[in-house]
C-alpha cells in the first residue's frame, strides 16, 4: 500500500517534485527508505542507450527536505550526515533561523520544475496529533502554499515503523536504543518512561514498547524549568514504589503483599472464573464451524475475566446437565451457547433445570416480552404458540437481566448460569455485553507482552527455557510462523495473577448459593448451601497491578538479554497485526 502510494505520487508529479520531509526521526527514516525504492521503480527501464552502445541514466538523486534546529540531538545530525552520504541524496536545508516551516515550503513550491505541483512525502500516521482527516494525498492547509501531501504510511501503526526498520536492518538514529521513542529536539524530549527497566539501569529499546498509546509519552514542556520538573515527576511515576523498592531487593517478597476480599457477589471487585459449554451436536460432527468460542476468549480477555474451561457438548440433556455440574466445581459463571430454540433438539433449558434442581415453568416477564415482540395474539387467537410457550417456559430460578438496556432483548441468568444464544452474530454481541458486566475497573488486568521475532522458533528454545525456568510468576508462550514472509516466531509473556500452579486468584472465601427444593406436596422451599468444593479452598492472594508489571518487565530484561542480536522486530500488544 506505501510502495503503491509512493509509484502514484512519482507518475502524477515526476521526481523532480516528489521532496520527503527527512528530519532523522523513525518515520522519516521509514519514507527515505521507502521514497528510495519508488525512485528506483520509477527509473527502472529508464535507461537510454546511446548509438555507441554505452548505457546512461537520467536519474536524479532522490530530494529530500530538512529543517535545521540549532538544538537538534547530535544523534540525529550524525544519522542525517551519514545517510546522505551513503545514498547520496538531494537535501535541501533550511535554517529555522531564517525560514518557518511555511515559508521555507513556499521557496521550493515557487521553484518547482516547470511550475508542476509539488509533492510532499510525510511520515504522518493516523495516530499522530496532525493527522486529522488526512488521506494519502491531502491538499495543503489554505494558510500553506499550494502543494500535495503524500502520506504513504498513513494507517501503519507504532509496531509496522519498527518492524520495518529491524526486519530490514536500516540505520536509525541511535537515541532509539537508548528509550526516546518520539524525536523532538533537546529541550522537549527525553526518553520514554514506559520503558525504564525495573531495576533502575536505564531504559529498554524503543522497539520494545508495548502501550504505543505512551509513543509521545517522553515529549515535555519547551520551557526548561517545566521539562525539568516534568521529567522528574515522570521518572518518579514510571517505575512504581513497588517497582524500585523489590527490584533492589528480594523479588521473591512479591507474594508477600496482598489484598482481601471476602464477598462472592459480583459487585465486590472479586476475580470470577468463567467456563464455556458449546452446546450442539452440529459442532462436533463438523457441520458448522465453532466461532463462539474464539468470540467468547476475546470478549472476556479484553474485559480481564479470565476464560479458563471451554467444553462441546452434544444436544442431550443429560451430557449437558452432568457437564454443568462437572463445571461447577471449577468455575464461578458458566456460559452456555446454543439449544434455546423452540425446536425438539432445543434442550438446554431442561438441562440448566435438572443440574439446579429448579423445575420449569412459564416465565411471566418472558412471555409478556414475546407478546410485546411478536403481537398480542397469533394467527388461531391464542395468546403464545406452542413454539412460543416452549421459549417462555425457563428455570424457575431464572432471572432476566438487561445488560444492554431495556430496548435489548435480555439475558437469561440461572444462578451462575448465562445463558445465550447460539446463531454466531447473536451470540457474539451478547458475549460482549456478558463480559463487560461480569468485568469490574476495580479487578487487576492481564499484564502481557508479545515478542515477534525474525528468527525460527528451534533456535530461540535453550534461552527460552532458561528464561522460563527463572520467572515463575510469568506465563509464557512460543508460537511458530512457518513460512511466514514477515516474521517466524511470537513469544508471549504474561503475568500470573497469584503464586502457584493455579495462576488466578480466588479472592474471597466461601461462596453459598440459594438451591430450589420441591417437597412431596410439590411446595416450593429455599435452602443456602456452600459450595465448599469450590469455594472453601484455601485463599490464594493474588498478585497487585504493580508486582504483575514488574515480574513481566524482569523477565522480558532477561529474555531480550538471551536472544540473539536484532532478532527482536517489534513487541506486538494487537492480536489482529499478526495476521498482516
Amino acid at each position: 500500500e506505501a510502495l503503491d502510494c509512493l509509484d502514484s505520487a512519482y507518475r502524477l508529479y515526476g521526481p523532480e517534485n516528489v521532496i520527503g520531509s527527512y528530519n532523522g526521526g523513525k518515520d522519516a527514516v521509514v519514507i527515505l527508505h521507502l521514497m528510495r525504492a519508488a525512485h528506483a521503480h520509477y527509473y527502472e527501464g529508464s535507461m537510454v542507450a546511446q548509438t555507441d552502445g554505452a548505457i546512461v541514466s537520467s536519474m536524479i538523486a532522490p530530494r529530500v527536505l530538512y529543517f535545521e534546529d540549532k538544538d537538534e540531538f547530535p544523534e540525529v545530525m550524525g544519522l542525517l550526515k551519514e545517510t546522505v552520504e551513503s545514498y547520496r541524496l538531494d537535501m535541501i536545508a533550511f535554517s529555522r533561523d531564517s525560514y518557518s516551516f511555511a515559508s521555507g515550503l513556499e521557496v521550493l513550491v515557487n521553484s518547482a520544475h516547470s511550475q508542476a505541483c509539488m509533492a510532499f512525502v510525510l511520515g504522518t500516521r493516523t495516530c499522530d496529533p496532525n493527522a486529522g482527516g488526512q488521506g494519502q494525498f491531502s491538499p495543503s492547509s489554505s494558510w500553506m502554499p499550494a502543494f500535495m501531501r503524500v502520506n504513504p504510511v498513513l494507517n501503519w501503526t507504532y509496531g509496522h515503523v519498527w518492524h520495518f526498520l529491524r526486519k530490514y536492518n536500516l540505520p536509525y538514529c541511535s537515541l532509539y536504543d537508548e528509550g526516546y521513542t518520539s524525536l523532538g529536539s533537546t529541550l522537549n524530549t527525553l526518553p520514554c518512561p514506559a520503558l525504564a527497566k525495573p531495576n533502575g539501569d536505564g531504559y529498554w529499546p524503543a522497539y520494545l514498547l508495548s502501550d504505543w498509546s505512551q509513543e509521545r509519552a517522553g515529549r515535555v514542556s519547551v520551557d526548561p524549568k517545566k521539562s525539568e520538573k516534568k521529567a522528574a515527576k515522570r521518572a518518579c511515576t514510571s517505575l512504581s514504589e513497588v517497582d524500585a523498592d523489590l527490584a533492589e531487593n528480594n523479588v521473591d517478597e512479591l507474594s508477600s503483599s496482598s489484598s482481601s476480599s471476602s464477598s462472592s457477589e459480583l459487585s465486590a471487585g472479586i476475580q470470577r472464573t468463567v467456563g464455556l459449554i458449546i452446546i450442539g451436536d452440529e459442532i462436533l460432527k463438523g457441520q458448522t464451524s465453532d466461532t463462539n468460542t474464539h468470540a467468547a476468549a476475546l470478549a472476556f480477555r479484553s474485559n480481564g475475566v479470565p476464560l479458563i474451561r471451554v467444553v462441546v457438548v452434544p444436544d442431550d440433556l443429560d451430557e449437558i446437565a452432568n457437564e454443568i455440574k462437572r463445571m461447577e466445581k471449577e468455575v464461578d459463571i458458566i456460559v452456555t451457547s446454543g439449544g434455546v430454540g423452540p425446536t425438539h433438539d432445543d434442550v438446554t433449558m431442561k438441562s440448566v433445570s435438572a443440574a439446579l434442581s429448579s423445575p420449569l415453568m412459564l416465565h411471566t416477564e418472558m412471555a409478556d416480552l414475546l407478546k410485546g415482540k411478536m403481537g398480542l395474539q397469533n394467527e388461531d387467537g391464542s395468546d403464545l404458540s406452542e413454539a412460543q410457550i416452549k421459549m417462555a417456559t425457563l428455570p424457575a430460578c431464572g432471572k432476566l437481566r438487561y445488560l444492554a438496556g431495556e430496548d435489548e432483548w435480555p439475558t437469561l441468568e440461572c444462578r451462575n448460569i448465562y445463558i445465550l444464544p447460539g446463531v454466531p452474530q447473536f451470540f457474539e454481541k451478547k458475549v460482549e455485553t456478558l463480559a463487560a458486566y461480569l468485568s469490574n475497573s476495580d479487578l487487576v488486568n492481564s499484564v502481557t507482552c508479545k515478542l515477534v521475532l525474525s528468527v525460527d522458533e528451534v533456535s530461540v528454545v535453550p534461552m527460552l527455557n532458561e528464561v522460563v525456568d527463572a520467572h515463575p510468576h510469568v506465563s509464557f508462550g512460543s508460537y511458530p510462523f512457518v513460512g511466514h514472509p514477515e516474521f517466524h516466531t511470537v513469544v508471549t509473556l504474561e503475568a500470573n495473577e497469584c503464586e502457584g500452579p493455579n495462576r488466578i486468584a480466588r479472592r474471597r472465601s466461601s461462596t453459598f448459593r440459594e438451591s430450589s427444593i420441591v417437597n412431596v406436596d410439590g411446595e416450593h422451599m429455599t435452602s443456602r448451601s456452600s459450595v465448599m468444593s469450590r469455594s472453601s479452598e484455601t485463599t490464594i492472594e493474588p498478585f497487585s497491578k504493580e508486582q504483575m508489571e514488574l515480574h513481566v518487565k524482569l523477565a522480558v530484561t532477561d529474555l531480550v538479554g538471551a536472544l540473539p542480536e536484532n532478532s527482536v522486530l517489534r513487541v506486538d500488544n494487537d492480536d489482529a497485526h499478526l495476521c498482516e
